[in-house]
């Protein structure tokens, strides 16, 4: 790694972080050494490239990185001790770990025993799986990023892609930041929401890498090589490693399955199936012994390649040694005349006639505006694939380019632009369970609003319908899912004065049930309601029955005799009985031998009526 300049930065930033040198430049930062004065130690300090200092999207992206990474503590990932924005630009300060990337380890040692390879991903599987339970998809796990520190430790570093799982979706696009081809999962290639399964997916490609000494899919750009990752299975890395324990192969197979649903549900499932596959675990610190020792002239540390054929400490298997020299002095022999005779044909080239210059960003920019952008820096422009879905990122915008910082003067540039939102159908979800009914729209790509409300038909907690009802919307589009919180409460009606057989068909219309619990004998008509409970105008639920006291119509009665009486007497016996007296009288001798007296009645006595009924007397008159 090569020292850079920093006299385009402050010589200090946020007041208190003095800047040593460069480490390391990424896609949307630069990373330095820089000593913290408060605190006096050595820390890394992350600067967002001047370019984007301005970009809204950007910074938002960088605040998340910040607010995610701070509140992660775990002994296996880099830890963030501070963060801020000023006039200087956005930054972020990490503890400096003082070691080889797993990169280095990789270049100079070659394909790794599967104790070693162990020995280091799994405690990079444990701070993944920290990050998980935290709602964090770090999105960028790649040999890069995780640094192994001279004391032995490992950490995972840079959740600069990591995204809250809630709100990850898409990897391509002007407003997201791009993973790593090589170690990226299909979902992610495809612009599909991500959830802890695509962080095994790399996991499972950086030990593929760790037994083989390369990556699965290595093709001739970047998005050729995204695309074999939603396009093939990855091999088995016993086909490049003979002996390789076929439990390691199945390791692998399960966590790079291009459907994420044949995966290991997140970091703690993969680190205990590959503790299961290996024998045993190399210490960190044998594997560092292996290690030639840093060069002093370089200050950023660089790590120096040795032959271990002579190393003492620790012999690998010449078997699995990489970068053995044959011939070594044939080549020293032929190196001596090819750089000789090439050295200036190449400094001219580089210098005049195809230098090495910066590639602008287009990522994000209409179609015809990018094309016009880099064709006016000297770059030849080839549209690779517009059939790319992105929600983000509108129609005819470009979502990626290859190479994307520097390339020669006529380097054919490749783009690929996003054909717009993915169109998603607005699936049925009657009768599926709220929970049920939400998944299935949010694995459709669709934000999903729930509201209950009440349904006479639906069953409590059942969808019933959506809004829209159907049809097609873009991806991320906001749904309303309309789930049933049962029938709405009803008002009782008054039922009083009703016929009962009459009234059951209506009662039932309006959600509700009759039960006759009491008959009795009343002036009222047989079969009327003469009482309800509960009563009218209560609010009751769905269902609810109403008890009613029905009338057996009125009581019966014999009719007395009442021949004879006094009209006055024989009127009180028949209205004590309930009945209703009409005289009619008359005269003639009677009324001169029996004054006021009942001769006749109608209906006469021992006759059956009910109370209620008339009873005409025949009197007297007197």
């Amino acid at each position: 790694m090569t020292t850079h300049s920093v006299a385009a930065l402050p010589a200090t930033i946020g007041g208190r972080y003095v800047l040593r040198s460069e480490l390391g430049r990424g896609g949307m930062a630069t990373v330095h050494r820089a000593h913290d004065e408060a605190l006096d130690r050595e820390v890394a300090i992350k600067v967002l490239h001047a370019h984007l200092a301005t970009d809204v999207t950007f910074l938002e992206r960088f605040r998340r990185e910040a607010r995610a990474a701070a509140a992660l503590s775990h002994p296996n990932v880099v830890a963030v001790h501070d963060w801020g924005e000023s006039e200087d630009g956005a930054w972020l300060v990490l503890e400096l770990v003082e070691g080889p990337t797993l990169r280095q380890v990789l270049h100079e040692l070659g394909p790794l025993e599967p104790a070693e390879a162990a020995g280091i991903l799994l405690p990079v599987s444990e701070g993944i799986a920290a990050a998980h339970r935290s709602g964090l998809v770090h999105r960028d796990i790649k040999p890069e990023n995780v640094l192994i520190g001279d004391d032995g430790s490992v950490r995972i570093t840079d959740f600069g892609l990591a995204r809250a799982v809630a709100s990850a979706s898409v990897t391509f696009g002007s407003g997201v930041l791009v993973g790593s081809p090589h170690y990226m999962s299909p979902e992610a290639v495809r612009g599909q929401p991500l959830d802890p399964r695509a962080d095994v997916y790399a996991l499972g490609i950086v030990l593929f890498e760790c037994l083989t000494g390369r990556p699965p899919h290595a093709e001739d750009s970047a998005w050729s090589t995204a695309m074999a990752h939603a396009q093939r299975p990855v091999p088995r890395p016993s086909s490049f490693v003979e002996g390789l324990d076929p439990a390691l192969d199945e390791v692998v197979a399960w966590a790079t399955s291009i459907d994420p649903d044949h995966r290991y549900e997140d970091a703690t499932d993969f680190a205990r199936a590959l503790r299961n596959a290996v024998d045993d675990v190399t210490p960190v610190e044998q594997l560092l012994a292996h290690l030639a020792p840093t060069d002093p002239s370089d200050v950023a540390g660089a790590t120096a390649v040795i032959d271990r054929s002579t190393s003492t400490t620790s012999p690998r298997q010449p078997a699995r040694r990489r970068g053995r020299v044959r011939g070594l002095l044939l080549v020293a022999l032929l190196a001596v005349v090819v750089v000789g005779a090439g050295l200036f044909g190449n400094q001219l080239w580089s210098t005049y006639f195809a230098p090495l210059l910066e590639v602008p960003p287009v990522v994000g920019t209409e179609l015809t505006a990018a094309t016009e952008t880099l064709r006016d820096a000297g770059f030849r422009v080839d549209v690779a694939d517009a059939t790319v879905h992105d929600r983000s990122v509108p129609e005819g915008h470009v979502l990626f380019a290859d190479p994307g910082d520097e390339a020669r003067r006529g380097t054919t540039v490749s783009l690929v632009v996003s054909a717009g939102p993915r169109q998603v159908d607005v699936v049925p979800v009657e009768g599926l369970t709220g929970a049920v009914a939400e998944q299935r729209l949010r694995s459709a790509g669709l934000d999903v609003v729930v509201v209950r409300r009440h349904h006479d038909q639906a069953q409590t907690g059942n969808a019933f319908g959506t809004v829209p009802a159907s049809g097609q919307l873009d991806e991320g589009s906001r749904i309303t899912l309309l789930v049933s919180d049962g029938p709405a409460p009803r008002e009782v009606p008054d039922l009083v004065g009703s016929s009962y057989p009459d009234l059951l068909d209506d009662l039932r219309a309006q959600g509700l049930e009759a039960n006759v619990v009491e008959r009795r004998h009343d002036v009222a008509p047989e079969g009327t309601v003469i009482e309800q409970s509960p009563v009218v105008g209560e609010k009751v639920d769905h269902g609810t029955t109403i008890e009613l006291v029905v009338s057996d119509g009125p009581r019966p009665v014999e009719v007395p005799s009442v021949r004879g009486s006094q009209v006055a007497a024989a009127t009180q016996q028949l209205e004590d009985l309930g009945l209703v007296v009409e005289v009619e009288r008359r005269g003639g001798l009677g009324s001169y031998l029996n004054p006021g007296r009942v001769f006749d009645q109608d209906p006469g006595p021992g006759s059956v009526r009910r109370e209620g009924d008339t009873i005409v007397l025949y009197a007297y008159e007197g």
